[in-house]
């Protein structure tokens, strides 16, 4: 990796980025202190697995001279660590930057998309060490199976999942990258789709001369416009379309579904792969199956290896998260925050468990995003049986925009559309509020990317 020192203090490590790459640079021998904020597990985590981290503020503990200072986007520049840092002589760089510099130095398989890129980055690496390979990993989610969501692995691959937010994924410079999917989320960073657009057609375009570029059918034209026309920079790029059309180039055939779970056989440019049956729920992980097993193949896996490695995987934490309850009743813990996500989550919860009256507790994330996405929010918790709209999770979001919407703004719009719902009210209230209802429901579903999480052991002791 492109990196002139081994010594490396990261602040903000407590995050999901920031962990995983403690992980993964202190997997591939280097020397990795920490600090964040607040306790909390995961700081706990890192130093069961060796790493020394620690709360709070305390410039006293750092040690050596010139390595690398890597501070989340959350730590400002004049953070008394990064200062104290910087006077040793250590580089300072934003946690994208860092990740950045480390696609430079290795194969890099990104893969970006709103939704579904974590899972699929997941798969990647099941695919590639189900082939024997052993990639380094740098994914926005938990994988106990993987060995957490950061890894340091041997081989020159390295597998990374490409966020759009604040266009980070600009900083990489991949061998081969995924576009899972383009949709509206993140406002505050891409008021229109033209920029949108724009953003990830950039991220393409920083694909290295014969790579290959995975790019998944309902993804706007304008984002390829570029490769497609050549004579710029990735004119020599191969892009590769992934769909169910009959001119994909990666696609699935011979399609079945059993309780909401889906095998299919691979075509890959027309050779016919083996039978992948996937362990994970819902139709959209076929998409994700079928863009990690082109990567993992551009990259040189075994095929038949690439599938048992997809076919073995169980999932990522909170994605379909299943607890079942002592009396029958079942809860699926998911991080879905869009109103795409929520809809293939419920598809897939009716096709697992046909028959079962579902009741949905829903923490939005950001007002910004609740504001510009209200109706298509309604129009899907209007098809549960019943829905709690808990107090939407801010972040980053001035007073302004808070004022503009409430959960009372949504249970209104699901109501009109002749949804049940019901306003939540704060996340630790929500054990207390569902005690009477879940007698009438079998599934319930906790949906939502702030800390929803938080009470999912207390629910599923209701059930």
């Amino acid at each position: 990796m492109r990196l002139t020192s081994e010594r490396f203090h990261l602040v903000g490590v407590g995050g999901a980025g920031m962990s995983g790459l403690a992980r993964l640079l202190h997997g591939s021998g280097a020397t990795v202190t920490g600090s964040d904020a607040c306790p909390n597990a995961v700081l706990e985590a890192l130093t069961r697995e060796g790493l020394r981290v620690w709360t709070g503020a305390h410039p006293e503990a750092l040690e050596g001279e010139n390595g690398y200072v890597v501070r989340s986007a959350a730590v400002p520049a004049t953070d008394v660590e990064v200062e104290a840092c910087e006077k040793r002589g250590y580089t300072s760089l934003l946690y994208a930057e860092a990740v950045g510099r480390l696609s430079e130095g290795k194969r890099t398989l990104a893969i970006a998309g709103t939704h579904g890129k974590t899972t699929t980055t997941a798969l990647t690496v099941s695919a590639l060490r189900g082939s024997g390979l052993d990639p380094s990993h740098l994914v926005g989610g938990d994988i106990p199976e993987l060995g957490g969501n950061g890894h340091g692995g041997k081989d020159d691959l390295f597998v990374v999942e490409a966020c759009e937010f604040n266009r980070s994924f600009h900083q990489l410079r991949p061998y081969g990258a995924a576009v899972l999917n383009v949709d509206p989320d993140h406002f505050d960073c891409y008021p229109t789709t033209q920029e949108l657009d724009a953003a990830f057609a950039t991220y393409l375009g920083r694909v290295r001369p014969g790579g290959v570029a995975l790019v998944g059918e309902t993804v706007p034209a304008e984002v390829t416009r570029e490769l497609v026309a050549g004579g710029g920079v990735g004119s020599d790029v191969r892009i590769l379309r992934v769909g169910s059309g009959l001119f994909a180039d990666v696609r699935a055939v011979d399609v079945r579904e059993a309780q909401g779970r889906y095998e299919f056989t691979p075509m890959v440019e027309g050779r016919r792969l083996p039978r992948v049956r996937l362990g994970l729920s819902g139709r959209f992980q076929v998409g994700n199956a079928l863009c990690a097993l082109g990567l993992a193949l551009a990259a040189g896996a075994d095929p038949e290896g690439a599938v048992r490695g997809i076919s073995g995987f169980g999932g990522v934490r909170r994605r379909f998260e299943l607890h079942a309850g002592r009396r029958g009743s079942m809860l699926i813990n998911d991080y879905a925050h869009h109103p795409a996500e929520i809809r293939v989550v419920l598809r897939a919860a009716r096709q697992r468990f046909p028959g079962r009256r579902m009741l949905v507790a829903f923490q939005p994330h950001q007002h910004q995003r609740t504001l510009h996405l209200l109706e298509q929010f309604a129009e899907v918790l209007a098809e549960a049986e019943h829905s709690l709209v808990l107090d939407i999770y801010g972040a980053r979001e001035p007073a302004e925009i808070r004022a503009r919407v409430s959960a009372g703004d949504l249970v209104r719009a699901v109501c009109a559309r002749g949804g049940s719902c019901a306003e939540g009210g704060p996340v630790a209230g929500l054990p207390d509020r569902l005690r009477p209802l879940v007698a009438e429901f079998d599934l319930i579903l906790l949906l939502g990317a702030g800390d929803i999480d938080s009470v999912v052991g207390d629910v599923t002791g209701l059930l």
